[in-house]
């Protein structure tokens, strides 16, 4: 059964500050976004991938899916997911313009990783 993406929101609320390209607060909760890596403050494309999550969520609705397979969290204590902002999938976003690659170490446990997005880096 292919379900609606939709209905597995499991945490909403305003994206209120944008750490970088793959971390951000909604509700002041940390979220990461699984399976995508953008570049560090210093590394070149930091900025682009940083204004680019900002445009598409800060001060938005954001929604997250969270990575069942990754319940605990990352090492940081930050829920890992799927964000939408105004149901747009920022993950997929970052991949298609080309400001992320994927954590291929992650792909094995990621729920998302047979997503279209995401799957071809994964297999």
């Amino acid at each position: 059964i292919n379900r609606d993406e939709q209905d597995d929101i499991e945490l909403e609320g305003i994206v209120n500050y944008v750490v970088d390209g793959d971390t951000l607060d909604i509700n002041d909760i940390r979220i990461r976004l699984a399976l995508v890596d953008t570049p560090e403050r210093g590394q070149d494309g930091y900025k682009e991938a940083r204004e680019f999550v900002k445009n598409l969520c800060l001060n938005k609705r954001g929604e997250v899916d969270i990575d069942d397979a990754q319940r605990r969290g990352d090492r940081y204590g930050r829920e890992m997911g799927v964000i939408y902002c105004d149901g747009i999938n920022v993950n997929k976003a970052l991949v298609e313009n080309n400001l992320t690659k994927i954590y291929t170490e992650y792909c094995d446990i990621s729920e998302f990783k047979n997503k279209k997005w995401a799957k071809p880096f994964c297999n």
